[in-house]
């Protein structure tokens, strides 16, 4: 949401494409979304719950703290054939994703799968945030056993050294300066990719 808001503000045209239970609650986040000139047509209203999180703020002593509450939202109970994913890339350029997405449950990594497959069958550029959040991947699958695949339909990827530790078990060197750190980390990247 956060990708497409600050698009659409840049002029860019965007399509939010997710799962929202058909409640005042979500229509709320609709109409936000819509009010930044987010296209929000390809949302699947499904469900009860919206994903949410809280966020307690830490202070010189305590670090802060980030409580998801994702369980049975809509979005984590998405099947793979729910949503057209040919119609939503009707006319697209590029198809952006978050790792967030895939960690929710098997189901949701499989809509990512089929949304990334078909991103790709009609060529446009991928992008991801490989977003990692160890709170959110419970259901009893490591990262490293889906994002790698998933990650491989993309042509860009941002996200930090130690998640392509944990996604990809990529080791880099502690003795490194940071540039050089994230030079071997982006070639180990390449080389797995």
């Amino acid at each position: 949401a956060n990708v497409s808001v600050l698009l659409s503000q840049l002029g860019v045209p965007v399509r939010y494409v997710t799962a929202l239970p058909d409640n005042p609650i979500a229509q709320a986040a609709i109409d936000s979304l819509k009010s930044f000139g987010t296209d929000t047509r390809f949302i699947h209203r499904s469900g009860e719950r919206i994903g949410i999180y809280f966020t307690e703020n830490g202070n010189s002593i305590r670090p802060s703290k980030v409580i998801y509450d994702r369980s049975h939202s809509s979005f984590s109970i998405l099947t793979p054939g729910t949503i057209d994913w040919n119609k939503v890339f009707d006319g697209a350029s590029h198809f952006h994703w978050t790792g967030i997405s895939a960690a929710l449950t098997q189901n949701a990594a499989d809509v990512c799968r089929e949304a990334l497959q078909i991103a790709k069958q009609k060529g446009l550029t991928i992008s991801a945030d490989m977003n990692y959040r160890s709170t959110l991947w419970n259901y009893g699958r490591h990262p490293s056993e889906i994002m790698p695949e998933l990650l491989g339909y993309c042509d860009i990827i941002t996200g930090d050294i130690d998640t392509a530790d944990t996604y990809f078990g990529i080791k880099t060197p502690a003795d490194l300066s940071i540039e050089n750190k994230f030079r071997f980390c982006c070639e180990a990247l390449l080389k797995k990719l």
